[in-house]
């Protein structure tokens, strides 16, 4: 399974779907599904677009075990921030979920 910062990178760049559907010629709803992980069968060509139209490389849109850490820092501060119960504090913790599994299942 593969895990993608491309919504945090979108927000970022302060692009909305609408925009990089654009950009992208993809769908926003097929985006979406990339974006909140529904999706981890993409092909290369579509991870192009998507990285041409956020000016990063491939690989930049992908969360690797490496980067569980630096989530954690931001679950507290989004703790802080929004409060416990948050929209952006259950997305992040679901990240790093998702990658402690995947860890778990290569070890």
């Amino acid at each position: 399974m593969l895990i993608f910062t491309i919504k945090n990178l979108r927000k970022s760049k302060n692009l909305t779907l609408v925009e990089l559907s654009t950009k992208t010629d993809l769908s926003t709803t097929y985006l979406s599904d990339i974006e909140n992980n529904k999706l981890d069968n993409c092909s290369t060509k579509t991870l192009e677009k998507i990285a041409n139209a956020l000016e990063v490389n491939i690989k930049d849109l992908f969360y690797t075990t490496f980067d569980i850490e630096d989530l954690k820092k931001k679950l507290n501060e989004s703790v802080d921030e929004y409060g416990l119960n948050s929209k952006e504090t259950f997305e992040i913790s679901q990240l790093i979920d998702l990658l402690i599994n995947l860890m778990n299942k290569e070890i």
